[in-house]
C-alpha cells in the first residue's frame, strides 16, 4: 500500500518523503548512502514499511544534527548530550549514532570537557572534592575525572584557587574554625587549608 512519494531536491542534496496523512521530512544524500538506501527518482511510490524506515532516518539525521548543534555552544560529557536528546523525544538508536558520530569527529571529547569544566572552577576558587563532585554530576566516570584534574592541577594551582576563596571567606568569618569549615565545604583538604593560611599570616 502506497503511504507517501518522494520528491527530489537539488540543494542541499537528499529527498522529501511526502505523506498525505503526515507532515513531509527531508533526508539528505549523506545518509541515504550511510544507510544504503537507494537514490529513489522522482515521484517514486513509498510503502508502509520504507516509509518507517525513511523516518528513523530522518530521526537519525535530526538528532545528529542537533547534537552538533548543541556542542557548537558548548563542551557537553557523553550524560548531558544524551538526556538533551532524549527530553527532545529522539530514538535511542538515534541519540546512539549520534553520540558515535560526534565521538568520531571529535565534536565531544570528555577529557576535555573535564579539563575545561575544572580549570573554570578553580578560577572560581573551587577545590579537588567539590570539582570532582560536579564532575560526576555531569555523568564523568570517577576514574577520568582524577585523572584528568591530576593531569590538569599541580599543588601550586591548587592553592591559588584556596587563596582565592580563602581571601573572600576571611572577610566574612575571624573565627579560624568557620574559616577552616567554610574551606571544607569548597572542597579542599585540610592540608591545602592549612598551607594556604600559613602564606597569608
Amino acid at each position: 500500500m502506497v503511504v507517501a512519494t518522494i520528491k527530489r531536491r537539488v540543494f542541499p542534496e537528499g529527498v522529501y518523503v511526502l505523506s498525505k496523512e503526515c507532515s513531509p521530512f527531508f533526508i539528505p544524500n549523506s545518509f541515504l548512502i550511510e544507510f544504503s538506501i537507494p537514490f529513489y527518482e522522482e515521484g517514486y511510490e513509498v510503502d508502509e514499511s520504507l516509509y518507517n524506515k525513511l523516518r528513523e532516518i530522518n530521526d537519525c539525521y535530526l538528532c545528529r544534527k542537533k547534537a552538533v548543534d548543541l556542542l557548537a555552544r558548548r563542551d557537553h560529557s557523553v550524560f548531558e548530550l544524551k538526556t538533551k536528546l532524549k527530553v527532545r523525544n529522539f530514538l535511542d538508536s538515534s541519540i546512539e549514532n549520534a553520540i558515535e558520530y560526534v565521538i568520531e569527529k571529535k565534536y565531544l571529547n570528555e577529557e576535555r570537557y573535564c579539563e575545561n569544566l575544572i580549570n573554570k572552577r578553580l578560577v572560581r576558587g573551587e577545590g579537588k572534592y567539590l570539582i570532582l563532585q560536579r564532575l560526576n554530576q555531569k555523568g564523568v566516570s570517577s576514574s577520568l575525572a582524577n585523572q584528568v584534574y591530576d593531569q590538569v592541577v599541580d599543588i601550586e594551582k591548587e592553592k591559588e584557587a584556596c587563596l582565592i576563596s580563602l581571601n573572600k571567606v576571611m572577610q566574612k568569618y575571624e573565627d579560624i574554625d568557620i574559616v577552616k569549615s567554610k574551606m571544607l565545604k569548597k572542597g579542599f583538604s585540610n592540608y591545602i587549608v592549612k598551607k594556604c593560611l600559613e602564606d597569608i599570616n
